[in-house]
Formats: structure tokens, C-alpha cells, sequence
């Protein structure tokens, strides 16, 4: 049913520009409008309760290496410098694009005149049988007894979904440092000495980490064949593995959980797809994150829709297909310049990219996002890695791409290079990750390498021995990190 709060008539709060979203995307984008425009009005809206910090570091805070207050990623000066006027916690639950008023899930109302959507994206949370469940029970049981309150229908749940996991004691997603909180509470509250994590992803691995760095058992358990399957090969997969389960881990691959138990609201177990059975009291959901839609499912009319398909399409200006309303960050679907498509690439520095370029237009600028493309850096267990482009190429792609490998296990070091029409398109650097932002410049230049493809993968590859036109030119590929 589509949501029918009134906003005729409402007092709103009025401001140039609203920006629904407090991370880096919204934030790189009240920058870049302040760059342009000095005295427009900024409202900023957060749905939590925290002022703004770094999302990757929420498994560093799980595992006490970092306190909250080392985690922002801009203080408060940052807003007051910039004029930005942030509320939180504002949980938005639907825009209307033709009076131009953004509306909470309490009734607040915001009008804009330009409006960024850098509200990002939400757990999946796959559909599992839940069984055992008191409530459940107790269910079936009133059934059976013949008075006026048992034929009130009642409704218990029978599969875990995005609404009733949040029900169930012990069961947690971990994309935020509200998660984080409640982990931590669960396992000081229960005394647990052991974990389940669903999804072999970078989610689940860096959790895998924390809860080891705090001397908790863990079972990652992976639907794939390997773990990192979305950008890793069996090699490179491989090394990490062994490192988890030289730590005491247990990894169940071509794998997942067929059924949760529940006892009294609490998690009292899991079954897996091969009959296995874990007594886990605890269970991390990881497998993966979706852009965050559901604002659009009651702001769309037949007048006035935002075009989707995973995430929100946008144009080079980052602007959507409502005038004055921008997208950027983790909820849009962007272009990725070595596959030619559109898809979502929900990483950070691609969502400051577009914040920042989103904000320079909603200002009245004219930059333009020439897309960007797959960039994962990850260490675990102080392995560090780093994963870009087509690192696995599909079927249709055999016999027109040549790949060269040097896979050392016993150094825990692997590298991978996939070359198109004597271009880099794809890269894994696994244990030693030292010219990632050479082969990053390499990919994001389209530079000709068939003159130097012997040396890609040398130990002392380096920038001596680039092509020497390319060396004339050199640019330091933007967003990558070494």
C-alpha cells in the first residue's frame, strides 16, 4: 500500500538544497557545492544517530582497535565551515518530486530546490526457514482453542526476511556502527565463544577478522566455491582461506544455511544446505548490500518517476530523470568505462567522486562523471590485496583475452593480469600489493601494453619499465590507493 502521509498544507522547512545522506557521497557534495555557491542553504539528513564516520572502520571498532570518536571522517567543524545544517536521526520515507518536499517516517517535511539522493544501500537479507520458534508454536497451538481471542488471526513468521531477522535475538547484518553496537552487547550479554557468518564476501571476511582478533570462533559459510568469489579466482582465494583456517576458522563453500532455529526470540542454531547442523547462538547475514530504493517505491507517480533498474540512473551530470534531482554514491548505477555498461560499484571513492560532482551542478557548475570501474582494497588477517576491473572474465570473453599469473603460496603472494586488444582490463595483487597504482594507471589510461607484457608480472615491475610514451604522459590514476 503506498504511503498516504499528507503533505498539503504541512510547515516545511525550506532549503536550496537537501541532501538525504550523511556519508561520502552527500558530504563530498555540500563541499563541492560550497565551492561554487557561498551562501545557498544546506540541510543534510542522516538516518542515524551519529554525526558522520567511516564505514570500513566499523569492524576495526568491533574489535577495539578504533573508538568511535577516531572514526569521523569529517568533524564538526566541516559543517560549521561549511554552513551545513545536518539532522539526524531523519529516517526519510518519501519524496514528492512535484512540490519538491522530502518527508520522515515521523511527518517532518523539508522543501528543496535541488535535491541529491545519496542515501546508499541496505543488507540483503536472503529468505531462510525459521524453525523452531516458540512463537510458532504457540501459534498452531491456538488454533486449537475455541474462544473469541483465537479467532483473532495472528501472524507469526515463518522465514527470515529484512523485517523479522531484526526480531530474532542474535542474528545481525554488520554495514553499520549500530550493528557493531549490538554484536558487541550480544556476545558480552551471552558469553559467545563462537560465530556463523553468512557470505564469504568482504563484509563477512573483514567481520571474520574483528571476531578473531577478539578470540571468537568463526564459520564462514559461502554459496560460491571459494570466498571473495565476486573478484577472486581459486588462487587467489585460496591464500586467505588457508590463513582463515590456519587461525582456526571453519569455511563451508557451495554452502548455506537451509534453516535457522529460534528458542524464547533467540537464535539457537542453524542448519546448513548438507544437513549439517551449528550450534551457533549468533549469525552474521553477509551477503551483500543492494542499493537502498525504497524511498522511490512511494515517491514514484505515473507524472513523476526516478528511473531504476538496480540502482538509479543518472545522467554524465549525475542528475536523474526529475530535473533538479541528483543521485550519487552507492544507490545509482553508474558507468563503468571497461565493460562499457552501466551497473552499481558501491565503493568510496567512486561515491566521493560523484558526491563531488553532483554538488558542483546542483550548484550550477557543469562537470561531468566519465564513470569509473571495479576497485576493491582489502587486508585481512595482514594480507593485503587489491582487486580491479574484470578479474574473472565471462564466457563470451574466452579466446579474446590472455591472462598471465604468478602464484607463490608459500610467499602468500599471487598476481593476476587480465589483458584485452593489448589493454590491461582486469587485476588481482594479492600479499604484495606495491605497483597497484601503476597498474591502476595503466587500466584507467587504456594504455597499449603489448610492448612491456613480459614484464607486468616481474617482481621489479615498475615505472622504468612503462612504455615509453606513456611514461612522457604519466597520470596517476584517480581513486586508487596504494
Amino acid at each position: 500500500m503506498k504511503n498516504t502521509i499528507n503533505t498539503i498544507n504541512k510547515t516545511c522547512e525550506s532549503a536550496d538544497y537537501i541532501i538525504i545522506g550523511n556519508s561520502a557521497a552527500g558530504l563530498s557534495a555540500a563541499a563541492s557545492i560550497r565551492t561554487i555557491d557561498k551562501t545557498g542553504s544546506i540541510i543534510v539528513l542522516a538516518n542515524e544517530q551519529f554525526a558522520n564516520y567511516s564505514k570500513p572502520l566499523i569492524t576495526y571498532y568491533l574489535a577495539g582497535k578504533v573508538k568511535l570518536e577516531d572514526m569521523h571522517f569529517k568533524d564538526e567543524s566541516f559543517y560549521k565551515e561549511n554552513k551545513i545544517l545536518l539532522k539526524f536521526p531523519i529516517n526519510v520515507v518519501k519524496v514528492d518530486f512535484e512540490s519538491k518536499q522530502v518527508i520522515s517516517d515521523k511527518g517532518a517535511c523539508f522543501r528543496y530546490k535541488k535535491l541529491l539522493l545519496a542515501n546508499g544501500g541496505v543488507p540483503i537479507i536472503p529468505k531462510i526457514e525459521i524453525a523452531g520458534s516458540d512463537d510458532f508454536q504457540a501459534s498452531k497451538e491456538n488454533k486449537s482453542i475455541n474462544n473469541k481471542a483465537a479467532s483473532k488471526e495472528i501472524v507469526f513468521p515463518k522465514i527470515l526476511d529484512s523485517f523479522s531477522y531484526k526480531n530474532i535475538s542474535g542474528i545481525f547484518t554488520f554495514t553499520c556502527i549500530q550493528d557493531a553496537m549490538q554484536i558487541q552487547s550480544h556476545i558480552i550479554k551471552n558469553k559467545i565463544k563462537e560465530t556463523a557468518i553468512l557470505g564469504g564476501g568482504l563484509i563477512g571476511l573483514k567481520s571474520a577478522e574483528a571476531f578473531l582478533e577478539i578470540g571468537i570462533r568463526v564459520r564462514v559459510i559461502e554459496l560460491s566455491d571459494r570466498i571473495l568469489s565476486a573478484t577472486f579466482d581459486k588462487q587467489a582465494s585460496s591464500i586467505i582461506e588457508n590463513e582463515l583456517e590456519n587461525k582456526g576458522s571453519k569455511i563451508y563453500t557451495q554452502n548455506t544455511i537451509n534453516k535457522i532455529f529460534v528458542k524464547n526470540g533467540k537464535l539457537d542454531g542453524i542448519e546448513l544446505k548438507n544437513g549439517e547442523k551449528i550450534d551457533s547462538k549468533l549469525l552474521i547475514i553477509a551477503v551483500g548490500v543492494k542499493p537502498d530504493l525504497r524511498i522511490l517505491k512511494d515517491s514514484n507517480t505515473e507524472k513523476e518517476q526516478i528511473r531504476s533498474g538496480r540502482g538509479i540512473f543518472t545522467d554524465e551530470s549525475m542528475e536523474t530523470s526529475i530535473k533538479d534531482v541528483y543521485a550519487a554514491g552507492d544507490v545509482v548505477e553508474s558507468f563503468d568505462f571497461i565493460t562499457g555498461n552501466k551497473t552499481n560499484i558501491a565503493i568510496w571513492p567512486l561515491a566521493v567522486r560523484q558526491g563531488e560532482i553532483a554538488g558542483a551542478n546542483m550548484a550550477g557548475g557543469s562537470k561531468i562523471y566519465g564513470g569509473g570501474y571495479f576497485m576493491n582494497s582489502i587486508e585481512i588477517l595482514n594480507i593485503a590485496s587489491i582487486s580491479i576491473g574484470i578479474t574473472n572474465p565471462s564466457d563470451d570473453l574466452e579466446g579474446h583475452v590472455e591472462i598471465i599469473k604468478d602464484f607463490k603460496p608459500e610467499k602468500k603472494t599471487y598476481k593476476k593480469i587480465v589483458m584485452l586488444d593489448k589493454k590491461i582490463i582486469g587485476l588481482i595483487l594479492v600479499g604484495n600489493i606495491d605497483r597497484a597504482g601503476i597498474y591502476g594507471g595503466l587500466i584507467k589510461n587504456g594504455v597499449d601494453v603489448s610492448e612491456i607484457k613480459e614484464n607486468l608480472i616481474k617482481e621489479d615491475f615498475g615505472i622504468i619499465a612503462l612504455p615509453s610514451a606513456y611514461k612522457k604522459h604519466l597520470v596517476v590514476g584517480d581513486g586508487i590507493e596504494v
